[in-house]
């Protein structure tokens, strides 16, 4: 069952085809056993029987006198001319059938393609053996049946319509024709169909990659159309549901940046002390947090994905950035020289930077790779920290989340950790139709591991 399942398409197009290609072979096939087992073979049994029967009577007539005229009467109404080898005999008897002939393959195809084959069987059934059977070269009309007989050979010129009907060459055409003809029309209808489909599913990856999309015009079937209208309908929800969520943690994060400010002028103008300072600290942490919400609300689905050159952006973008920091990341690329990626530039700047902070806030090395496979950008963050448990690791991309072990993130606020940092980059890689994946790392800690499409 799974070999079988291997050989069907995986295409819909594809099915349909199989479909339509299986059921008129199956037509053609019964088309043909049913024309050439009944119709046909029943009109050529008549035909040569007929034939067959004017030849015996020939064979057994041409040795008695007076004859002579009757004989010749008959070849000229029956169109069948003979002639006698007096004390000749065919050189060989019939030939035997090699084993190729004998199997089942060839015993149900033979009768399709031999148009002799029932004069063959009306000759040994009425014992006009041995026998030989030639095309008549000066007359394409007739082929020649020599038969032999005790004064000698008999050769038979027999007309071939006497034997073979004009209606199997009809059927044939008719059949390949109408056949050829109704595939072409299966064929155009099914692209027709096929192409709303198509339409939709490229327009339903380009949305979860985030890039905008035109309202498709509702095509093609009645179940396809109201796919589509369902599509458009939940594309609006979803991006109204997106655009609902920016408004409303800009608006609060944009709010809290007022008392903040006022917050840190009151500070500044009070006497140092050590609760003045601890005070400070806690503004610049809130401060932190505030920047973060507004980077988890920030809207990536209006930036447009470009050509990006992806070995010369990580280098200038995310380690050249970390070096003026005295940050030192370890590299390994393994890209195509000036290979150019279609991406979404600040936002996966923006997952990197997130993601590389988090290393360097829970560990001390850092390293870098990149690669392409499989039609994928990988590009891997590890780190020397205390990693993530594995029954965590789907948890930490919920915004806010925050583990009890590891990488604690209230142990840390000073770094400004929200629980906040994966639920940014998911959402950044995510929005062009990445994903991400986390795993142990070789140095010890953890690995994070992201898939963009290209």
């Amino acid at each position: 069952m799974q070999s079988l399942k291997k050989l069907i398409p995986s295409s819909l197009y594809g099915r349909f085809l199989l479909i339509f290609i299986l059921s008129t072979l199956i037509v053609q096939l019964v088309s043909i056993y049913v024309f050439y087992y009944t119709h046909l073979d029943v009109i050529s049994k008549h035909m040569a029987r007929s034939v067959v029967a004017e030849m015996v009577f020939i064979k057994k007539s041409i040795n008695k006198p007076g004859y002579e005229n009757l004989l010749n009467d008959l070849s000229t109404d029956t169109g069948i001319f003979f002639s006698l080898e007096v004390r000749k005999r065919l050189k060989k008897n019939k030939i035997a059938d090699s084993d190729s002939e004998r199997n089942r393959l060839h015993q149900w195809v033979d009768p399709l393609i031999d148009p002799y084959n029932r004069l063959k069987s009306e000759l040994e059934d009425h014992e006009l053996t041995p026998y030989e059977i030639y095309k008549n070269h000066e007359n394409k009309n007739f082929i020649v049946v020599r038969v032999q007989s005790p004064r000698g050979i008999i050769s038979f010129d027999v007309p071939i319509k006497k034997i073979t009907s004009s209606s199997a060459y009809v059927f044939t055409f008719w059949m390949v024709f109408t056949s050829l003809l109704t595939s072409i029309v299966a064929i155009i209808f099914f692209r027709n169909q096929i192409r709303s489909i198509r339409n939709l599913n490229e327009a339903a990856e380009k949305f979860g990659r985030g890039q905008d999309v035109p309202n498709l015009r509702p095509s093609g079937s009645q179940e396809v159309r109201s796919l589509t209208i369902s599509f458009v309908k939940m594309k609006e929800r979803v991006m109204r549901q997106i655009i609902q969520r920016t408004e409303m943690l800009s608006a609060v994060s944009h709010d809290l940046r007022t008392p903040l400010t006022r917050m840190k002028l009151q500070l500044e103008m009070m006497p140092s002390s050590p609760e003045v300072g601890d005070l400070k600290k806690d503004v610049t942490d809130m401060e932190k947090l505030v920047e973060e919400y507004l980077d988890f609300a920030r809207s990536d689905d209006r930036e447009k994905a470009r050509l990006v050159k992806i070995e010369k952006f990580l280098k200038e973008d995310l380690i050249g950035y970390y070096t003026k920091m005295n940050r030192t990341i370890s590299h390994s690329f393994r890209l195509a020289e000036d290979a150019e990626i279609l991406l979404k530039k600040l936002a996966l700047k923006r997952a990197l930077r997130n993601l590389v902070d988090n290393a360097f806030n829970y560990g001390t090395k850092v390293e870098l790779s990149a690669r392409t496979s499989n039609n994928n950008l990988i590009i891997m963050v590890d780190d020397d920290g205390p990693g993530i448990p594995k029954g965590e690791r789907d948890n930490v991309f919920k915004p806010f989340y925050r583990i009890d072990n590891s990488r604690n993130l209230d142990q840390q606020i000073s770094s400004g950790g929200s629980g906040l940092g994966l639920s940014i980059a998911m959402d950044a890689v995510t929005s062009q139709g990445g994903r991400i994946k986390l795993s142990d790392s070789h140095l010890g800690g953890l690995r994070v591991m992201i898939f963009i499409p290209i």
